[in-house]
């Protein structure tokens, strides 16, 4: 299986879209109800996909996973917290931060502690070896943030950030529609 490669096209209007989607949907009759949603979802999912391609590559090459960074980022922002409290600010379930820091752990980059005033309850923490860690990586990641968002400008990345947040909240309704 050969990999897509998109076939990147300005309009008359000077607005990018990928040729052979296009002309893959003008052929397809679904999609003729609504082709600049069908066209602007699935670019979308190009640069999605792309994203966490890149992000999951540069990740790799570090020893961690998207999940584990969160950890190290919150621990980073939050100093020592309980388990149950760090799977809260991630929005995970105990069990999976748990294997987090398990990782993490055994890594060096996260630290145990027992609580003080709950004993039943585990504090995690960065260890020196995890501050470097983010200390060494912080410039790789602006350097690739930087290449990322190369040729916006200011006002293309607010839209961007507007655009991105609208999704999430139209998406964030339907999941609130569909429980009804």
């Amino acid at each position: 299986m050969s990999k897509y490669e998109p076939s990147i096209e300005a309009d008359s209007d000077g607005r990018l879209y990928d040729r052979r989607l296009r002309e893959h949907m003008s052929a397809a009759a679904h999609h003729a109800d609504s082709p600049i949603a069908a066209e602007a979802l699935a670019a979308m999912r190009a640069a999605s996909h792309g994203f966490r391609n890149s992000m999951d590559r540069w990740l790799e090459k570090h020893g961690l996973s998207e999940g584990r960074m969160g950890v190290l980022w919150t621990l980073n922002r939050s100093g020592s917290t309980t388990l149950g409290d760090l799977a809260a600010a991630l929005d995970v379930t105990p069990r999976n931060v748990t294997g987090l820091v398990d990782h993490l752990d055994r890594d060096g980059l996260v630290l145990r502690t027992p609580d003080p005033e709950d004993r039943r309850a585990i504090r995690a923490e960065l260890s020196p070896l995890g501050k470097a860690k983010l200390v060494s990586i912080r410039k790789e990641m602006a350097a690739a943030r930087d290449t990322i968002v190369a040729g916006f400008t200011d006002a293309e990345l607010n839209d961007l950030r507007h655009l991105c947040l609208k999704l999430v909240l139209n998406m964030s309704t339907k999941k609130e529609l569909e429980k009804v």
